[in-house]
């Protein structure tokens, strides 16, 4: 409410200074006179004397001294600063590049693929049929044919692709082509005997536009539904599918859009109760919608919300026992959808699913863009591996039970040095040796000593492969200690040992990580990824009070046969490590940045550094090092560096840091419009892995370029939001003033007048609004006067998980000039589309000069006798209204009154130059009137496009049926009868400080306050409100024809 007492008072104080501008100086004999606002130019009847007016003024501008220059020259320069912000931005995103650890490093990838159409499921099965097919994917020369003898032949464990929005159901081809491959030819690398091939079925959806059209993501979830039943019962009808246990359920692995379908398919009424029990997605938008243009995604994103929340809520449910869902994000190469929108920490426990990252991945350890993720030969590797051990042939369900899928799934999409991971080493099961049982209770064996690090190199001297090495653990009590094993190449197994009256001992092997490898030939983490020729590190820690309890390690598998230079293994104790916390803020950092120097001795250390204020994802950070070592000779490997948050869990390998010094870092954590639990810490980590004897400097500082790069993923979406807020604003001043002066002044004169007397008080505001929308009491206040309330900030509360939902949805009043750089950029973006009209109209009155002589004085005849309606314009407004009631979206026909204003605007400009008379007044209000009404159409129809593509793409297709949704002539009825009423030259008015004037300057008002705090996540909305205005404005366009009827 403040917000617009502030508006108010800026039109009523602005459209004085509008007054005294317009009439400074002018000629006392023209007193222009409104009776009910009816300006009566025809009173005007000294033409000569008016035009000596135009002619004095035009002097006074071309002499320089009139005031009306200042404000002029200061919307100039602000445009142009806004214009070039638009173009450095824009240069920036395009043109800087990402290096290091950011440089994707897929593989390239073969396959043979074969596509299967299942016409079977026809209408008789559902009722999109006409619409979408189902095909069934077979890798040839590996998969079995699907028809024998007319009889579908189906044997494996069902698995549904969904492709993402605008995608093809071929993208299946490369997961389903890896689970072939290493099923049929490498099965022995399968660690689960209960495994079995599987069957790849996935939709074609015709590339329909998902994220732009909610009715189209219902038709697919309605669809797929349909589909699982009618899958699930040719295992029935299969000549194979009864050698195992007949399927119940199905495996989903969906790509961008298609995993929030997935998650809409259960809330279905057609939903075949526990046919969907895992999940897994490649960079879907869980967390949020990825645009707003269309209110339906809004709704099922709510709705779909609401019941996942309500199915985990319930421990008894069959979602909480039995639901697995895996979300993962490409990271930082994602220029599609923005890597934050994947999280689902506020949607499913921990116990049932989680986020992570590609570059976390081990054996993966690159980020991928949104369309590779489905083919990316590293990633489909470990996902074709992830599936068949995940998988069960003994059981309906045909996937073993949650916690077996979790914690599989943790193994090969985590990093293993997270939080929760599971490594509970008193769960392990030990095996126990009697003595004369084993080569440990014989002498056959290597003692290692335990104050000194063990290391073998090539260099070493030979050692027996086979021959076990046991380092006895120290029992100093007073000392704290870890231990820590690394290699170059072949893991070693790894136990650890109790030595009483018998040996008892316990594998840890299977715990060994896979960390990416660091050496002089080294330049990215993929380079060591799955299938490269150099192998990764290896690496195991143990905590001091794991160690506690047992007496010895036992390593095995152990030689330097085959060593090359870079080849190494080392265990050793060290001293136990803490996080070394690191409190600078960010306004520090901004200005000065910050360095840390890490050290190791004769061991290596794996050093934590925590930037406890540094957790914005909408910043980037530069990191240089400096090597201060001084050792001689070549180091064990090259240092490493780390970079971890806690949630989700993003991990992310800078390799051969000492040689690539430059690292550019990038994170996706507290990040706009995204759930932040409160309760839990977001610093930014740095785990420094040094070899024995180096010494490095670590130099942080704030990366600006990348931080504007990021900057457009996150907010694509506020150039159809802020840019009406100086619209709105510019209206309702126009109107203001028009009511008290007569004179309706144009679009960029009025807004030069407000940027003149309230620029600074807009830029502060833009300042401000940040710290302002995160405060908890105004978002309160804000989530009250939200119309729409589709966006809850506190609905998981209780659950310390709360959203910043409005104005930019940032979180940090550091990140305020987020605010400011987007306002100048709004303003330079008006200055283009305004100075765009400006050039329509120059050809225009260039086009009438050709056709006429200027200078023809006579009166125009259309404005003596213009009407309200013509039958002509009133049965196009019928044939309009009736094909948004039974065939096109309400959007489309937006777009027509959006050319058919700007039509207006032609012929009002037309019409000026064409009877150049005393009428040039009231055409100048005309003119100025429709044009900057053609301004806020022309932004709105940015909302209103994706819509209508989704449209068009049917119509493409074929498809005979109506479009489903957006069949609600209200939501553009007022807009055409206006639009209808501005092409016959009538002009709202309202009387001044009347009931009517209140409503239309209040309705501009709260479009402005709505665009500026709500818009960017309710887009669909500002179309509504706009349409609401065209209503009030096409009634004062009634009510001023009534008046001088």
């Amino acid at each position: 409410m403040t917000l617009l007492g502030s508006i108010s008072t800026m039109l009523r104080q602005s459209s004085s200074a509008l007054r005294r501008n317009v009439f400074r100086d002018s000629n006392k004999g023209y007193q222009p006179t409104a009776t009910d606002n009816d300006i009566a130019l025809q009173d005007l009847s000294n033409n000569r004397q008016f035009n000596q007016n135009e002619d004095f003024s035009r002097l006074r501008r071309n002499n320089k001294w009139s005031n009306d220059l200042r404000p002029h020259r200061k919307y100039y320069t602000i445009s142009i600063i806004g214009l070039l912000l638009i173009l450095y931005v824009t240069a920036i995103t395009s043109l800087k590049e990402f290096t290091g650890a950011d440089v994707p490093q897929c593989r390239s990838i073969y396959m043979y693929p074969s596509y299967a159409r299942i016409d079977g499921f026809s209408k008789q099965f559902t009722p999109l049929a006409q619409k979408y097919h189902l095909y069934l994917y077979r890798e040839q020369d590996k998969d079995q044919e699907p028809i024998n003898n007319n009889h579908i032949q189906l044997n494996g464990v069902p698995i549904l692709f969904i492709p993402g929005n605008a995608g093809s159901f071929k993208q299946v081809r490369s997961i389903a082509s890896a689970c072939a491959n290493l099923y049929f030819d490498s099965k022995d690398s399968i660690n689960n005997p209960t495994t079995q091939n599987v069957d790849f079925f996935t939709a074609d959806f015709n590339e329909d536009f998902t994220a732009f059209h909610g009715q189209t993501m219902l038709d697919q979830a309605e669809y797929l539904n349909d589909a699982i039943a009618y899958i699930l019962s040719l295992y029935e009808q299969s000549i194979d599918g009864k050698s195992y246990a007949v399927p119940e359920s199905v495996i989903i692995v969906a790509h961008s859009m298609g995993g929030i379908v997935a998650r809409v398919m259960p809330t279905l009424q057609n939903h075949v109760s526990g046919s969907v029990n895992s999940i897994i997605t490649l960079s879907s938008p869980h967390a949020a919608a990825p645009v707003t243009f269309d209110g339906d995604i809004l709704k099922i994103y709510k709705k779909t919300n609401d019941f996942w929340r309500n199915q985990f809520d319930n421990k008894d449910s069959f979602f909480s026992k039995n639901v697995s869902l895996i979300s993962i994000t490409g990271a930082v190469q994602d220029n599609v959808l923005p890597a934050d929108y994947a999280a689902v920490q506020d949607l499913i426990p921990l116990e049932n699913g989680f986020t992570t990252f590609t570059t976390t991945i081990p054996g993966v350890w690159t980020p991928i863009d949104h369309l590779a993720i489905v083919w990316c030969k590293q990633l489909r590797l470990v996902l074709s591996k992830l599936l068949l051990e995940m998988v069960d042939s003994t059981v309906p369900s045909k996937t073993k039970p949650l916690k077996e899928r979790i914690d599989i799934s943790k193994k090969f999409l985590l990093s293993g040095f997270e939080q929760f991971y599971n490594n509970d080493i008193a769960e392990k099961s030990s095996v126990v040796y009697h003595t004369g049982e084993s080569t440990i209770g014989t002498n056959n064996f290597n003692m290692v000593p335990s104050d000194k690090p063990f290391i073998i190199t090539k260099n070493t001297g030979f050692v027996e492969n086979g021959k076990p090495h046991i380092i006895y653990i120290p029992k100093d009590l007073n000392a704290k200690f870890d231990f820590t094993l690394m290699t170059s190449g072949k893991k070693p197994t790894i136990k650890l040992c109790k030595n009483s009256m018998q040996i008892d001992c316990i594998s840890l092997s299977e715990d060994i990580l896979k960390i990416p490898r660091s050496t002089f030939t080294t330049r990215y983490p993929a380079d060591s990824s799955l299938e490269e020729d150099n192998n990764p590190f290896t690496y195991y820690h143990l905590k001091h009070d794991q160690l506690t309890m047992y007496d010895f390690i036992l390593l095995n598998n152990i030689n330097n046969e085959n060593f090359n230079d870079e080849d190494f293994v080392y265990a050793s104790f060290n001293k136990m490590s803490e996080t070394e916390k690191i409190d600078i803020s960010q306004l520090h950092m901004s200005l000065y940045g910050t360095h840390k120097i890490v050290k190791s001795d004769e061991t290596i250390i794996f050093s934590d550094l925590e930037f406890l204020q540094q957790y914005d994802a909408l910043l980037s950070y530069t990191i240089n090092i400096k090597s201060d070592t001084e050792k001689d000779g070549p180091l064990l490997f090259q240092p490493m560096i780390r970079q971890w948050i806690a949630t989700p869990s993003e991990s992310k390998w800078y390799v051969n840091i000492i040689t690539h010094n430059n690292l550019e870092v990038n994170m996706h954590n507290v990040a706009p419009f995204i759930p932040v639990n409160i309760s839990e810490p977001h610093s930014l980590h740095l785990n420094v892995l040094l070899p024995p004897g180096t010494s490095i400097k670590l130099e942080i500082s704030i990366n600006w370029l990348l931080t504007i790069k990021m900057l457009f993923i996150r907010y694509r979406l506020t150039i159809g939001s802020l840019p009406i807020f100086f619209i709105a604003l510019v209206l309702a001043m126009q109107f203001y003033s028009f009511s008290e002066t007569g004179k309706y002044e144009s679009f960029s004169f009025t807004l030069s007048h407000i940027l003149d007397k309230y620029s600074l008080v807009i830029f502060v505001g833009s300042l401000m609004l940040t710290p302002i929308a995160n405060s908890n009491g105004i978002q309160h206040i804000l989530y009250y006067l939200d119309p729409v309330k589709l966006n809850r900030p506190f609905i998981l509360s209780s659950k310390n998980l709360f959203t910043n939902l409005y104005f930019l949805g940032i979180r940090n009043w550091a990140q305020a000039w987020i605010g400011l750089l987007f306002a100048l950029m709004s303003l330079g973006f008006l200055w283009i589309i305004s100075s765009a009209i400006k050039m329509v109209k120059y050809f225009v009155i260039r086009m009438t000069d050709a056709m006429y002589s200027s200078g023809m004085e006579q009166d125009d005849e259309f404005l003596n006798h213009k009407k309200l309606f013509d039958r002509k314009r009133m049965l196009t407004c019928i044939l309009l209204i009736v094909a948004v009631i039974f065939y096109v979206p309400y959007q489309l026909i937006y777009i027509i009154a959006t050319l058919i204003q700007a039509g207006t605007c032609v012929r009002i400009v037309f019409h000026k130059r064409k009877f150049n008379s005393i009428r040039n007044r009231e055409y100048s209000n005309l003119e100025n009137y429709n044009i900057s009404l053609l301004i806020l159409f022309l932004i709105v129809a940015i909302i209103n496009i994706p819509v209508i593509i989704v449209f068009i793409h049917n119509l493409g297709i074929n498809y005979e049926t109506t479009f489903r949704s957006h069949h609600n002539f209200i939501a553009v009825a007022p807009t055409i009868l206006l639009v209808s009423t501005n092409s016959t030259f009538n002009m709202p008015t309202f009387p001044k400080k009347s009931f009517d004037w209140f409503i239309a300057i209040s309705l501009l008002g709260y479009l402005s306050f709505f665009s500026v705090i709500y818009g960017t996540r309710n887009l669909y909305f500002i179309h509504d409100i706009v349409n609401i205005a065209c209503g009030w404005l096409f009634y004062g366009s009634v009510t001023d024809y009534m008046r001088r009827k």
